[in-house]
């Protein structure tokens, strides 16, 4: 049998085996190469739009941490677009101090093949202005605005007599503090000079307000506290006190030490003028409102940076106003009073404490008393009471040019709200939407002395009513003691009263 022989072909050398294994690997060269090619492409504009969106987010904490230093209630969760980038800041308040908040900025976008990519960045800011004693109200609603459409009273028991033991009892709330997890509580006596008047609540559970303290004010004044503001010492020892307006004409203002069990009385002070009516505390300062007198002065500056020997620094004026102070608020150096006068908002300049001088005013048409404060960045928030009863919102970055030295402020400010009852108290919070486009609203609550209300200040040329109907308190109608409402965190705490002055106490939240 013949064999089979088998014959190789050459070309240049290489046989075609070798030339076919030869160009495999070639194109498998090229492939990868073209690949690595395109991927680094990938990652060099996922380099360049990282660094954008990182800069972008830099600047939206920066942009957070100077609206904190001029008011610690203009950092709130926002939403906007920019280009390819979803820009987002998220807002967290932080307890139990609350007076500081956790700021995340995230910017979002989609890279190629519509891969969902972001980055973020988180920051603590403080508020400077009032790191001690300021408003521990969340300004950025949670868990957002339309939450806040149906609000409701949270806590079963709203009876004050039954939360403070005593079934029956007849406890006017004058006024209330939420500060820091407690809930601080001042009422007027209209029983035995023993009754307690000055009550101290836990609320790390806002909605059960846990008693923890009572007693009464010093044993001389027999009408009970009005007004009270609760602060730590400036000394920086660690205590707690509360500054309280007491119904008395000797003994206006009360100290009480909160910090121990249980509180006491510590100091007291006594001020030309009539009973003590409205506080307000900054910076080592008490700035006190007395009722209507007839020959001393109703707004006096308090030096409390020790408050075992308050010392008074100033008065205005230097005749009476004729008028009660309803309300005060201090801002950087300015002090704002509300009162039922002939100008219902006066403005002091009392940079030098010892001699507070008025430098504008103002007086809305159609009469009405100035009752309520509230004040966020470069707007000034009045509630007055009837005959014309409402909100007005007065332009304030120059708080010099309110009213009296220009009568007519450029237009449109300022802007109002008719009101069916007197506004007696007034915050303002804002929060996003759930809009398809969220819309940061800014939300004015009123208290009024049969409701909560709360109103859509987004656009001050077209306010309306945000709630569907309003929420009724569980009390109202005194002719004596008048509503009287405060905020911590997320819940609002408010004290009416009936008929016959017996307290109630709501605690509030979506």
């Amino acid at each position: 049998m013949k064999a089979r022989s088998t014959t190789r072909k050459y070309c240049g050398g290489f046989s075609t085996l070798e030339m076919l294994m030869a160009m495999t690997i070639l194109v498998l060269v090229l492939s990868a190469a073209i690949l690595v090619s395109f991927g680094n492409q990938t990652l060099l504009a996922d380099s360049q739009t990282n660094a954008e969106a990182l800069a972008k987010a830099q600047e939206m904490l920066e942009q957070e941490q100077a609206l904190a230093r001029k008011d610690f209630n203009l950092v709130n969760a926002t939403s906007s677009s920019d280009d390819i980038y979803q820009k987002n800041v998220q807002v967290q308040m932080q307890p139990p101090d609350f007076l500081t908040k956790k700021v995340t900025a995230t910017v979002s976008w989609l890279g190629e093949h519509n891969r969902a990519l972001n980055v973020s960045l988180s920051a603590l800011v403080t508020n400077f202005n009032n790191a001690v004693g300021g408003d521990t109200c969340n300004s950025a609603l949670t868990p957002g605005a339309d939450a806040w459409k149906n609000p409701q009273i949270k806590n079963a028991v709203v009876d004050f007599a039954q939360l403070v033991g005593d079934p029956g009892g007849n406890y006017p709330i004058t006024d209330i503090d939420a500060y820091r997890g407690k809930l601080y509580v001042t009422v007027g006596n209209t029983l035995a000079s023993t009754t307690p008047t000055f009550f101290v609540f836990d609320i790390l559970n806002p909605a059960s307000p846990n008693l923890l303290y009572k007693i009464d004010n010093d044993s001389g004044v027999k009408g009970g506290l009005n007004a009270v503001t609760v602060a730590e010492s400036a000394t920086g020892n660690g205590k707690v006190y509360a500054y309280t307006a007491a119904n008395s004409t000797t003994k206006q203002l009360q100290i009480i030490d909160v910090s121990v069990n249980p509180p006491q009385v510590v100091k007291v002070l006594g001020v030309s003028g009539t009973q003590g009516n409205s506080i307000f505390y900054k910076d080592g300062y008490v700035y006190l409102g007395l009722k209507s007198s007839a020959g001393g002065s109703e707004f006096h500056i308090i030096d409390v940076h020790d408050p075992s020997t308050p010392l008074e620094a100033g008065h205005w004026p230097a005749a009476s106003l004729g008028n009660d102070i309803n309300s005060v608020l201090v801002k950087e150096k300015f002090a704002y009073l509300a009162s039922p006068n002939a100008t219902q908002l006066d403005v002091l300049d009392i940079s030098n404490p010892n001699s507070p001088t008025l430098v504008s005013s103002f007086s809305a048409l159609g009469g009405g008393h100035g009752k309520s404060l509230y004040a966020v960045g470069d707007s000034l928030y009045l509630g007055r009471t009837s005959p014309t009863a409402g909100l007005y919102i007065l332009k304030n970055s120059d708080p010099k040019q309110i009213a009296v030295n220009n009568p007519n402020p450029p237009a449109p400010y300022p802007y109002s709200q008719s009101i069916s009852g007197s506004v007696d108290s007034v915050f303002v919070r804002a929060g996003l939407d759930a809009a398809a486009v969220p819309i940061l609203r800014n939300l004015a609550f009123l208290l009024t002395p049969s409701n909560l209300q709360v109103w859509d200040l987004s656009n001050l040329s077209a306010i309306a009513q945000w709630s569907p109907s309003f929420l009724n308190l569980p009390a109202g109608g005194s002719a004596v003691y008048e509503p009287v409402m405060d905020c911590e965190g997320n819940y609002f705490f408010a004290g009416s009263n009936n008929l016959s002055n017996q307290g109630f106490l709501s605690v509030i939240a979506p």
